[in-house]
Formats: C-alpha cells, sequence, structure tokens
C-alpha cells in the first residue's frame, strides 16, 4: 500500500501537531527553574528514542507509517529543544524580580528571589565586576516590598527605595527583567 503526497502531509501535519502539542504539556508541567539546563541533555534524547521505537514497531507492523516517525524522531528532538529551551526561559523570569540604580559611579542591583522571599543587593564599578553586599528576607505588603536584613530596613513602594543608607530621598528604580 502506498500513500498519495496529500496523505504523507496530512498524517506529518498530524504528527508535527502531536508533538507540539505533548512536548508543549510536558515541559509546562515540569519544574525547570535555575540551574535546569541540563534537562535538556535528557529529553532531547527521550524524544528521539520514542520515535525510534514507534518507527520501528511500525516498520513491522504498518509499514508504511515508520518512515513518517524515522523522520519525526529529527523533527521532535528539535521541537523538544526549542519548546523546553523556551520554557526554562519563562519558568527562569518567574523566580525573581531586579531593579537597578546608580549612585555615583556605581550600579547597584537589588534582587528579590519570589520562591524565597529573599533578597540581595550587590553593587558595580564597572563592566565584569559585582560584588553583593547584602543579603535578607523580604515581605509583600500590598503595593510595597519591605526589606530586612541585621539592622538594616528599606522598602520599595511605586518603583522607589526608601532609606538605602538611611537616605531620606527615594532613589527612583529601574526594572530590570
Amino acid at each position: 500500500m502506498s500513500f498519495s503526497s496529500s496523505k504523507i502531509f496530512k498524517g506529518s501535519l498530524v504528527l508535527l501537531l502531536l508533538d507540539v502539542l505533548v512536548i508543549w504539556v510536558w515541559a509546562i508541567n515540569s519544574d525547570l527553574g535555575p540551574g535546569s539546563a541540563m534537562v535538556i541533555y535528557i529529553v532531547v534524547p527521550i524524544a528521539f528514542i520514542i520515535n525510534i521505537v514507534i518507527g520501528v514497531v511500525l516498520f513491522f507492523a504498518k509499514r508504511v507509517y515508520s518512515p513518517l516517525f524515522f523522520v519525526n524522531c529529527i523533527v521532535a528532538s528539535v521541537i523538544t529543544y526549542w519548546v523546553f529551551t523556551l520554557e526554562m526561559s519563562n519558568q527562569y523570569k518567574g523566580h525573581f524580580d531586579e531593579w537597578r540604580f546608580n549612585l555615583q559611579d556605581t550600579t547597584f542591583r537589588i534582587t528579590k528571589w519570589n520562591k524565597y522571599n529573599e533578597f540581595s543587593i550587590s553593587y558595580s564599578e564597572g563592566p565584569g565586576s559585582s560584588t553583593s553586599f547584602l543579603d535578607g528576607k523580604c515581605e509583600q505588603k500590598n503595593d510595597t516590598l519591605l526589606l530586612t536584613a541585621d539592622s538594616v530596613s528599606m522598602y520599595i513602594h511605586n518603583d522607589k527605595l526608601y532609606n538605602f543608607r538611611k537616605s531620606k530621598d527615594p532613589i527612583q528604580l529601574k526594572i530590570y527583567n
């Protein structure tokens, strides 16, 4: 039995849509936070192997369908890589919020780690150099973020930092993501 080119096209399109749907659902239901880049080295070969196994089974059962799955090995691997990379990036962005501000020749960065309700402040005096100097806990109260560490207490309200180094004037922050 042979297929016409329109049946091959329709079968390939259905298989592609199934790949995207299954791989996308797999990716969004995985916890792909920071440090999980190694997952790609596992899931891409899994997608490849699953399609090889299906292609081999179909080679003996319905030989006509097996070439689609052998070609789909490459397609599914590329889709898996792309979807998981995109989802890792999306999930990573949700793990922290970041603000920056400049005082004289120094750039300060406030990073809020959402999962742990913690923050850190670092500074940089030039490209390639960064020093963390303050870590602490943060708490969201309505539209204000309270930052506390040791004997230091600051807060962020309307993208302005208050009480930084006991300053009376608020510092305008730039959201960085």
